[in-house]
């Protein structure tokens, strides 16, 4: 294998700050865009969790999990002796507590939320107030500072933007009003504005296994 392989999903969140992360650490991959509702067999036989993403290394060593994924971006980054700020050594705890905060609670919450007709029992209304919660305590953080850890972005500002966004889109499907304040709003709108924003949703065709070969960044 000559190039690392990233199956993906344009619009899952997980998928899109992987995407984010290889954009910014200027890392290309062939790219595989499947369909969760039909998922190929060599997704399947290479993927223990059978979702996206996961990453095919040159070594044909897999990484399952979106943030090891980001890591791993990160230290092949490293290895052209580039200054990485990222992720800060003196930041790390904090950084993984904010993303664990999102992926294993506000994701909770926004999934009822959005997409409430896939659960049983659901009150839609009470998990779209504990989302909000979530929204409002980052939204207090980014009054103080551009981004959750100071002036630049670091992996938890990639990790949870794909996040706020999606609970943005459903917050407009469903007529929500003042869902984001100015300052959470302003640092959302700093990635969905960035030009590598197109990137990163650019809208690649089904892989299937006789398919050609496709690759992220698309230019």
């Amino acid at each position: 294998m000559t190039t690392d392989i990233l199956y993906s999903f344009r619009r899952c969140p997980y998928a899109m700050r992987v995407r984010w992360a290889l954009l910014i650490c200027e890392i290309s991959v062939e790219i595989r865009e499947i369909d969760l509702k039909n998922k190929p067999l060599d997704f399947l036989n290479k993927s223990k969790t059978k979702t996206v993403p996961i990453l095919i290394k040159k070594n044909s060593e897999v990484i399952e999990e979106s943030l090891e994924i980001i890591l791993w971006a990160i230290s092949e980054k490293k290895k052209e002796n580039t200054e990485v700020i990222y992720f800060p050594d003196n930041k790390k705890e904090d950084i993984f507590k904010i993303i664990n905060e999102n992926d294993n609670e506000f994701k909770y919450h926004l999934d009822r939320f959005k997409y409430a007709t896939r659960y049983q029992n659901i009150n839609k209304e009470f998990h779209f107030t504990k989302a909000i919660k979530f929204i409002e305590k980052w939204n207090k953080i980014l009054t103080e500072n551009k981004y959750f850890f100071g002036d630049n972005p670091t992996i938890a500002d990639w990790s949870i933007w794909p996040f706020v966004r999606q609970f943005k889109i459903a917050c407009e499907n469903q007529k929500k009003t003042n869902y984001l304040e100015t300052p959470i709003k302003k640092w959302l709108d700093s990635f969905e504005n960035n030009k590598k924003f197109k990137s990163l949703m650019y809208k690649y065709e089904l892989w299937a296994a006789n398919s050609r070969k496709n690759y992220f960044p698309c230019n």
